[in-house]
């Protein structure tokens, strides 16, 4: 068995907890993570081309992250979710995706329309 190394990377506590969160929906520590990281980038080939898409995506979107907040936190989430369910064979094509739900003016609209027509109003 090869001896093992630390490895310590600094972050914002906001960020850590966040996607400490992100991860353990996915049944994943920070721990496993990192490991699969290293262990696809250390397979090179298509592996370290989707690391490196991966990783080129965090950085063209991390300082814009905390400025979008909530807006991010969806899409991230939604990203976890598209890779859970692709690896458990689901189509997640057919699913509804974020960016196709309505707004929160939309469904307040809908909202509003449905308890006219129940009181007989529309």
């Amino acid at each position: 068995m090869d001896a093992t190394v630390q490895l310590n990377a600094r972050m914002s506590k906001s960020l850590k907890e966040s996607g400490d969160d992100a991860l353990a929906l996915i049944g994943y520590s920070p721990t496993q993570a990192v490991r699969a990281l290293w262990e696809k980038a250390a397979r090179r080939g298509k592996d370290l081309e989707e690391v490196e898409a991966l990783l080129r995506g965090n950085d063209a979107s991390s300082s814009s992250r905390e400025d979008s907040g909530a807006d991010d936190l969806v899409r991230e989430s939604w990203l976890i979710v598209e890779r859970t369910m692709a690896s458990l064979g689901v189509d997640y094509n057919s699913c509804i995706r974020p960016d196709d739900m309505p707004g929160d003016e939309e469904l307040l609209g809908q909202a509003l329309h449905e308890r006219m027509v129940e009181r007989g109003l529309a």
